[in-house]
């Protein structure tokens, strides 16, 4: 914080006294700020308080957030700290000089007249992941500002940061929207109506054409078996899917049968690539089965991630899969 020429003054217990509005102004008014509207920006810095948040915006379009560690303090409690230190931008020689700081280069003083002791909790968020409500905010022309009212977005746009992930409105609603999928699946079908379902995705997806083989198909054997087989002849590209319709953790079982099939079925024919799924409406995966799968080059598709699928894909005609 600047505002260095307050630096040898009691403005800091002055903006944080209950009644602090007469001192602050006795003080302002001293220094010849009195009427200048950025002097509540040194308020605001001064009334900040440990477990407060803070949103600090940069250059490059992005922004930090910071937990405050410490109440402010007078810049000159870092002089036992930090003797000197090099400018950012310019790399001069940054010095003490009578507790304040001075530009040794140009011998002039540094407008650093407060400090607060910060933790990061999210840094250098591009701003176009937060709503524009709190861009806005981060576009104030004042050193220091009260954000509480908007403090909700302020939190989403941590989420975002953590997550590195902007707030969409299709981020926004398609959590909710996967949960009562995958809950109506689990609630209106049964294993056959799921296959069924898992078919007509694939037809969606552009493949040229898509079959549920027989249980008692022959050649099978070590449990191989695949319940959809989808070809998409203009890339030469065969998908075999193992679906399993039930509740809880998917065992390994499911990896071993679609590739025992692809071995058995894919054998000397290289005009194709083969690609292995499984498709499960269960919430997980065993670990097992994730282990065996990164190794047999199969892909696990849980419960949730097949309702985004399906999402994604649209559903207005969702209902002829089962016509």
């Amino acid at each position: 914080m600047g505002w260095s020429i307050f630096a040898d003054s009691d403005i800091l217990h002055a903006a944080r006294k209950e009644e602090g509005y007469p001192d602050f102004d006795d003080i302002t008014e001293k220094f010849g700020e009195n009427h200048n509207r950025s002097r509540w920006s040194m308020w605001y810095f001064a009334q900040m308080n440990v477990g407060d948040i803070v949103v600090v915006p940069l250059y490059s379009g992005v922004f930090s957030v910071y937990e405050i560690c410490e109440k402010a303090k007078n810049i000159s409690e870092l002089q036992s700290d930090i003797t000197c230190f090099e400018g950012m931008w310019n790399k001069h020689k940054i010095v003490w000089n009578n507790h304040k700081l001075y530009d040794d280069d140009e011998n002039y003083i540094i407008d650093l007249g407060f400090f607060i002791k910060v933790k990061p909790i999210v840094e250098d968020v591009p701003r176009k992941f937060v709503n524009g409500k709190l861009i806005s905010r981060m576009k104030i022309r004042t050193t220091s500002a009260d954000i509480t009212d908007i403090g909700e977005l302020v939190e989403t746009g941590i989420e975002a940061g953590k997550n590195n992930k902007p707030i969409t409105l299709y981020g926004d609603v398609i959590d909710s929207l996967v949960e009562q999928m995958r809950n109506s699946i689990l609630s209106t079908l049964n294993p056959d109506k799921f296959e069924q379902l898992v078919k007509w995705y694939l037809m969606r997806c552009g493949a040229s054409s898509v079959w549920i083989p027989a249980k008692n198909e022959s050649g099978k054997k070590d449990g191989a078996d695949a319940d959809i087989i989808a070809e998409f002849d203009n890339l030469k590209y065969i998908v075999y899917v193992q679906t399993k319709w039930h509740e809880g953790e998917t065992s390994d079982w499911a990896v071993h049968q679609i590739d025992n099939y692809k071995n058995q079925k894919s054998e000397g024919d290289s005009d194709y690539t083969y690609a292995t799924w499984v498709i499960s409406s269960a919430e997980k995966f065993s670990s097992q089965a994730v282990v065996d799968a990164e190794e047999k080059s199969v892909r696990l598709i849980d419960g949730n991630e097949f309702s985004k699928m399906l999402l994604d894909m649209g559903l207005c005609d969702i209902n002829d899969a089962f016509a």
